[in-house]
């Protein structure tokens, strides 16, 4: 196996081939064969004390052969394609480093060496002790097997300085001022002097030289320009048009039929609408922009994988530098090496806009004509279990219609990188019932094969945040999040809507939208398929302006809802438009009821279509298919994502595009339901507040369960009684078949209870509530409230009674507490 470019070692042998004259005139010139022979080798007499004077004198060849080095490398490059150009680029920066540091060597010590006029007796005495071999040896060592890396997109140019070639130099600078000092010229000329400094010195100006030099070589080298974008700050918006330009300068071929077949597919995309309405297009005069047009780039932190990452965390993201150059950052990962030996993996929250990031990329890398590019989307792979290039092979044949397969696009790529934008590894594990996933390690093998056989393949992986602590990212890996908008790029996105519905608003169909207007709604405006979704909302109504009430929620569903209703639909039989919207709202409220109650942020189709059966709900018609009737109801709304890579093999996933929807859904059910408790026939009541504490639902239920509770008191009044008489219940009630968290009876009554004692605190205000209220007539408060107290921390799980305690503000002497605070409002 050839030697690392990164090192000088396999550099020169990259440059020069391995056994050719001017390596060899190379290595005499270092004394490297000298130290390759071993210990025998630098024993015997004194070639190695002349070779390492070598180093340094005046008259020699090195430095020409060090900058001949360099040269050679810009010569090949202007020609070099595929894995041999990577392996150039490499190694002519390795032989730059190197170079630097031998020309200001001679620099500052070279005319001192040469006053010295050594005669070779002189020569055979130069060495003061025994160490001088060991010394000389260290330093040729460190030289050539030392590794120093190359700017990437996660090590800029200033950085990759202070972290890579700084270093790399100052330890050769160490080693060879350490053998000068052992011999006898060095001390008689200059005594013994602050080494630490001079080598610091040497250091120093190589650095700046490695500087001047690399600058200089970048205006040839378009790699080595773009790997200096990296510390830029270019803030843009423009669809990544800038990525098309920037790659450009890396086109070393003319497309091939292949190619130019993938390539027109994936740049027709920019000519598409952003936002498919077709499903309400003749329901509405609203038009989404285009791809090429409304498509914003988003912010970004990114980060380098090791074992302190918690790419899964919110908290540790926050930490990370904010960029706003997505440009720039794609094509300086692209321009590395690095960007062929692992993949770069891109996260973010549901809606964030990842899959068209994918789209967008893939549509501006084509137009460049500098890579072959293929976007595999794992929602629609064949069979989510099969390889990485069985799952490249398969998209291929859907999406070319078999005119083109990997082999042809390998074969027709030669001059070009591949690149590979995979999007959905998330789906993917949830379509394989994966706890943890190696596809990530799959995807580094399928590059490293490729690239063996001279193809390299760059890999750009997608997906959401909540899954990365299990997708087990390599360490060394690149990693980037995609963040929310901010106040510019929402206001971007809103005069390119409004410039795409310029027309239906001229004929007064619809309402131009205001940016500062959907701002007040928060983070529904900062996530680029929420925004849609309100766009679509404010365009043709009014919006309440309190955007954290249950009052937009509520206009949100029912819009859509209403939509739907629109629509023919044979199994709603003769239920009135009210009824119909209850039996859609209500099966929302069980994806949402079935999340909470799994401890889940997604449903399975399957687990939706038990559900349905387990609680048809109050005007819902019989469920006579329960997974079709799921997957026709559920994946239509444009506030579920809809996971699809899993539907060949037993179905879908589906999630809220944010959790608030959730939230939204199980305050409104859980208030509705304790308005209908007749008779004290709670059952469908227990059955779904007795699984999971609705704290874990998110502190933005008890907001809205304050706001949608317009009987507060009768509200109140109703929980107070189900908390009364809930210790008698030791059964499931009519509706035990819906049982999603397989608890005993004994815990579901202690989730049931919690639950109620939460929904009266949430109804009551700021006033608080004596636990009096709670106990059953002729009770003792001071033994029945313990001992309710009691069967909490028995019962509940650590996390849920945890839960509880921050919700009732008392995380000790509970039992002797004689009043409740409602939790504030969030």
């Amino acid at each position: 196996m050839s030697a690392s470019p990164y090192t000088f070692e396999g550099a020169r042998a990259a440059l020069l081939g391995t056994s050719s004259a001017a390596l060899k005139a190379v290595d005499a010139l270092l004394g490297i064969s000298l130290v390759a022979a071993g210990p025998i080798g630098v024993a015997t007499g004194h070639p190695w004390v002349l070779a390492a004077w070598g180093w340094i004198d005046q008259k020699n060849e090195l430095v020409a052969r060090l900058d001949d080095l360099v040269n050679g490398g810009r010569t090949g490059l202007a020609k070099a394609t595929g894995v041999r150009r990577q392996r150039l680029l490499s190694a002519t920066h390795t032989a730059l480093v190197a170079a630097s540091f031998f020309a200001v060597l001679r620099e500052e010590l070279g005319p001192v060496f040469e006053e010295l006029a050594l005669t070779e007796q002189e020569q055979r005495r130069l060495v003061v002790g025994t160490d001088g071999a060991t010394l000389y040896a260290e330093a040729v060592s460190h030289l050539v097997t030392d590794e120093v890396g190359l700017p990437w997109a996660g090590r800029g140019l200033d950085r990759n300085i202070e972290e890579q070639v700084r270093p790399y130099l100052a330890r050769l600078a160490q080693r060879t001022f350490a053998f000068f000092e052992g011999l006898a010229a060095w001390t008689d000329r200059f005594g013994f002097v602050d080494r630490r400094r001079s080598w610091q010195g040497v250091t120093a100006r190589a650095v700046d030289r490695y500087r001047a030099e690399y600058l200089k070589l970048a205006a040839e080298i378009p790699e080595l320009a773009l790997l200096t974008l990296v510390e830029e700050h270019q803030a843009t918006h423009d669809s990544l048009a800038r990525l098309e330009k920037l790659v450009a300068s890396l086109a070393r071929a003319d497309a091939t039929v292949a190619s130019s077949a993938i390539d027109g597919l994936n740049t027709a995309v920019l000519d598409t609408p952003m936002t498919d309405l077709s499903e309400i297009g003749d329901l509405t005069a609203v038009r989404s922009p285009t791809v090429g047009r409304g498509y914003l780039e988003p912010a970004f932190r990114w980060a380098v994988v090791d074992r302190g990452s918690q790419p899964a965390d919110e908290a540790w993201w926050r930490g990370r530098p904010l960029e706003t150059d997505l440009s720039g950052f794609l094509a300086a990962h692209l321009a590395s090496p690095l960007s062929a030996e692992q993949p770069l993996v891109v996260l973010g929250h549901p809606g964030s806009g990842k899959s068209l990031f994918t789209k967008v990329t893939a549509a501006r890398l084509s137009a460049s004509e500098a890579f072959t590019t293929i976007r595999v989307s794992l929602r629609d792979v064949r069979d989510p279990s099969a390889s990485v290039y069985e799952q490249i092979a398969g998209v291929l044949a859907d999406t070319a219609h078999g005119k083109v397969t990997w082999q042809a696009l390998a074969e027709a790529s030669q001059d070009r990188t591949r690149v590979l934008l995979i999007d959905g590894l998330d789906e993917l594990m949830q379509a394989t019932g994966a706890t943890e996933s190696r596809y990530l390690a799959d995807v580094m093998e399928f590059q490293r094969a490729e690239a063996a056989m001279g193809g390299p393949v760059a890999a750009v992986v997608t997906s959401r945040t909540v899954v990365a602590d299990v997708a087990t990212i390599p360490a060394g890996c690149l990693v980037v999040k995609l963040e929310d908008f901010d106040t510019a790029r929402v206001t971007t996105w809103v005069e390119r809507w409004n410039e795409a519905n310029r027309a239906a608003v001229g004929r007064g169909e619809i309402f131009p939208i205001n940016a500062l207007t959907l701002l007040r709604y928060g983070d529904l405006a900062r996530q680029p398929l929420l925004l849609t979704l309100l766009a679509i909302i404010a365009s043709e109504r009014d919006i309440p302006p309190d955007g954290t009430s249950a009052s937009l929620y509520k206009l949100l569903l029912d819009d859509f809802v209403r939509r739907e209703l629109a629509r023919p639909d044979a199994e709603a039989g003769q239920l009135s438009p009210h009824d119909r919207r209850t039996t859609e709202i209500w099966k929302l409220g069980l994806v949402a009821f079935g999340m909470l109650n799994r401890s889940q942020t997604n449903l399975h189709e399957k687990d939706l279509a038990d559900d349905l059966r387990a609680l048809p709900g109050r005007s819902a018609p019989a469920v006579s298919n329960g997974a079709q009737a799921a997957t026709r109801l559920v994946g239509r709304f444009f506030f579920i994502h809809t996971a699809e890579a899993d539907a060949r093999a037993g179905g879908r996933s589906y999630e809220f595009l944010h959790t608030t929807f959730r939230d939204y859904l199980v305050a409104h059910h859980t208030v509705e339901q304790l308005g209908a408790v007749r008779a004290a026939d709670d059952d469908l009541l227990f059955a779904l507040l007795s699984h999971r504490l609705i704290a874990a639902a998110g502190a933005l239920t008890f907001s809205f369960a304050r706001d949608l509770a317009s009987d507060a008191g009768a509200v109140a009044a109703v929980s107070e009684s189900l908390v009364r008489g809930a210790l008698s219940r030791w059964d499931k009630g009519r509706f035990a078949d819906y049982d999603p968290s397989k608890r005993p009876n004994v815990q579901r009554v202690a989730v049931y209870t919690a639950n109620l004692v939460i929904i009266r605190l949430a109804v009551a205000g700021e006033t608080p509530v004596p636990v009096a209220r709670f106990c059953p007539s002729g009770s003792d408060v001071t033994e029945w409230w313990p001992m309710l107290v009691g069967l909490w921390r028995a019962a509940l799980p650590s996390s849920d009674l945890s839960a509880l305690l921050d919700v009732l503000g008392i995380h000790e002497d509970l039992e002797r507490a004689r009043r409740l605070r409602p939790p504030a409002r969030s």
